[in-house]
């Protein structure tokens, strides 16, 4: 988990600038005011109209697309903000790896041969959003730095 989502004004940011940090929101439960309820639903659009939120389209796990006002929802629980590879939405998770997978292919292929460090971190945000093994079993990642994981030692 990245981390845990606030409100509104969070989802928005994350949402339009989904490209550059990556990502995804997922709310565990999203009721509404007739009581339907939605589990793991991954949140798509925040629409605006002036400067209030007004509607909200997120997915559903059988792959249902709704928009709904803000006005009609009546709880969003534990909305937080997930690489692609952790969703337990499995519609939007095969979805939106392909996306990204797409895109580390395509620019990969447009870098070929040159491996600016602006290239590396995009990549590697999309390598890290897939989930690296995934990434690696379909593009060849041999550019990216390895970086060796820290030991952390805590005293006391």
């Amino acid at each position: 988990m990245r981390y845990q989502i606030n409100g509104y004004t969070d989802m928005y940011t994350v949402i339009a600038n989904e490209r550059k940090i990556g990502g995804a929101i997922e709310a565990a439960q999203v009721r509404l005011r007739t009581g339907e309820v939605f589990t793991n639903a991954v949140l798509t659009r925040l629409e605006m109209s002036g400067a209030h939120f007004c509607s909200i389209g997120f997915v559903t796990e059988e792959g249902k697309r709704l928009i709904v006002h803000v006005d009609d929802i009546s709880m969003i629980a534990d909305a937080r903000h997930v690489n692609v590879c952790e969703l337990a939405n499995e519609c939007m998770r095969k979805e939106k790896c392909a996306e990204r997978l797409k895109r580390l292919k395509r620019l990969c292929e447009l870098n070929e041969g040159s491996c600016t460090p602006t290239f590396q971190e995009e990549a590697l945000l999309l390598a890290e959003d897939i989930g690296l093994e995934e990434a690696r079993s379909h593009v060849d990642l041999s550019f990216l730095p390895h970086a060796e994981k820290s030991r952390v030692v805590r005293i006391a």
